[in-house]
């Protein structure tokens, strides 16, 4: 287990933050640690490649219960390293991961929160501690990516489901209302295959 504390000034000048992004940065953290690293170093028994990245996990210590997405997104580009982020204010924890898209869990007491590793290597443990946080099921045959892309995918085709049903429940026109309920049916038979 490491405890390597990161002093805000060293990643404000490492990463060359503006005033606003540092003041930001300073309102919503108050410390960052790096608390442990997940490499074939650290568990012997993962294989790996040289160009495969080890996971570092990072301990955040938020100022506020909720951080802003945006701020965190920020974090992983700059840092740019495969980083578990545990963010924690008070006794609450929540996990955070960058894996083609931002993916959290709900933040719970920090004693009922844990992260399986699972696979034998590297890249597959950190496809299945993205698939765990994002509560998403690969399919047989399936990499992580497709499965989170898919979920991607569903949750868009669901928000256009939902904003084309308010739009025809407010339509007087009864051909509009039949094209709407078309497209409807249409996009609910596309999310189901």
């Amino acid at each position: 287990v490491l405890r390597k504390i990161i002093p805000k000034k060293a990643f404000f000048a490492k990463f060359a933050m503006n005033t606003a992004e540092q003041k930001e940065f300073d309102n919503a953290i108050k410390q960052l640690a790096i608390v442990n690293e997940i490499s074939s170093r650290t568990i012997p028994a993962l294989s790996s490649k040289p160009e495969d990245k080890a996971i570092y996990v990072l301990a955040v210590q938020l100022k506020q219960a909720r951080c802003d997405d945006k701020l965190i997104q920020k974090m992983f580009k700059l840092i740019g390293q495969r980083l578990i982020l545990a963010l924690s204010y008070e006794d609450k924890l929540q996990l955070a991961l960058f894996h083609n898209k931002l993916i959290k869990d709900e933040p719970r007491p920090a004693v009922e929160q844990k992260l399986q590793l699972q696979g034998l290597s590297i890249n597959d443990v950190w496809d299945n501690i993205a698939l765990s946080l994002a509560k998403i099921e690969a399919k047989e045959g399936q990499s992580a990516q497709e499965a989170i892309a898919r979920d991607m995918e569903r949750a868009s085709l669901l928000k256009e489901i939902d904003a084309l049903e308010k739009k025809m429940w407010s339509e007087r026109q009864p051909k509009k209302k039949l094209e709407l309920r078309e497209r409807i049916n249409a996009l609910k038979q596309k999310m189901e295959e």
